[in-house]
């Protein structure tokens, strides 16, 4: 479910959000149901780590929530959750997995000299498919990481998510001009580093991610029977987005972009809403019946 979609009802978002701020407790559930799913994978965009997304996806959730009051309807909701959401992304404590890449120039040393001799056989490159496109989605995401946390939100929104830039402009309380401005920088940046390592999109690189791939498994890096994208997968980033914000951009960049959109959209359940319903003073707050 995409928020930022044209198939996106906010009439009956807002009549949950009444419900919820009235007491019903379903209300606050279907609420939270709403948005979970696209908060966490904002947040898996951003951090790569599925446990360091998880966390950060709850604490904004339990913000969402104890605000819940505060909200007025001077703006669609939509927009009053996703500008906390996303401050909240910016303005949060520095994760563990974005310590590991600082620069394109640290993660392009990696890439240059890591398992670059493993070729896989014919055989193996059927038999590990699915670990070689799990590789190539953490190689995508790992990129991310060498942009700033500011570059790497402007760039989930605007070329991955394909939000409008009147939209995502809105969230980041920046002009819609300035929004296109930082998003061309955070595409220039990317790109020229794909162009000069990626071998997907220019085959003189060497990097491979079958390469790659077959080196993780033989030093145990990588476990074939416990991928985490499998786990409660529901549909590529690209089923989704929003519908592309301009013909020329898609068929200019959708070599790069097509892999940062066909990374998986992942269903996860954050185990929160059951501890949080029956908590004393979201019970208190909400008046939850």
């Amino acid at each position: 479910m995409n928020p930022f979609s044209a198939t996106y009802d906010p009439k009956d978002e807002m009549s949950l959000v009444q419900e919820a701020q009235e007491g019903s407790k379903q209300a606050l559930e279907k609420l939270v149901n709403l948005h979970q799913g696209f908060i966490y994978n904002i947040a898996l965009k951003l951090l790569r780590n599925p446990d360091d997304a998880a966390d950060l996806s709850q604490e904004v959730i339990i913000k969402m929530i104890t605000k819940l009051n505060q909200f007025k309807g001077k703006s669609s909701f939509r927009t009053w959750l996703y500008k906390i959401v996303i401050h909240h992304f910016i303005k949060s404590k520095k994760r563990k997995s974005e310590a590991e890449i600082e620069s394109f120039e640290k993660y392009g040393d990696f890439l240059d000299s890591a398992y670059t001799a493993e070729e896989m056989t014919a055989e193996e490159h059927q038999k590990y498919q699915d670990e070689i496109i799990f590789i190539r989605n953490n190689c995508m995401t790992s990129m991310l990481l060498c942009l700033s946390r500011q570059q790497r939100i402007v760039f989930i929104l605007g070329a991955i998510f394909n939000i409008r830039s009147h939209i995502a402009a809105q969230l980041l309380d920046i002009s819609a001009e300035n929004f296109r401005q930082q998003l061309s920088r955070a595409k220039a940046d990317l790109f020229q580093f794909m162009g000069n390592k990626c071998g997907l999109i220019n085959p003189n690189n060497p990097c491979r991610c079958a390469k790659k791939t077959k080196g993780f498994i033989k030093d145990g890096l990588l476990d074939p029977s416990r991928l985490q994208f499998r786990d409660g997968l529901l549909k590529e980033i690209r089923e989704i987005a929003s519908e592309n914000n301009s013909r020329l951009d898609n068929l200019m960049e959708g070599q790069y972009l097509s892999f940062f959109r066909q990374q998986p959209y992942e269903n996860k359940d954050l185990g929160l809403l059951k501890s949080l319903l029956l908590n004393k003073d979201i019970i208190d707050l909400f008046r939850l019946n």
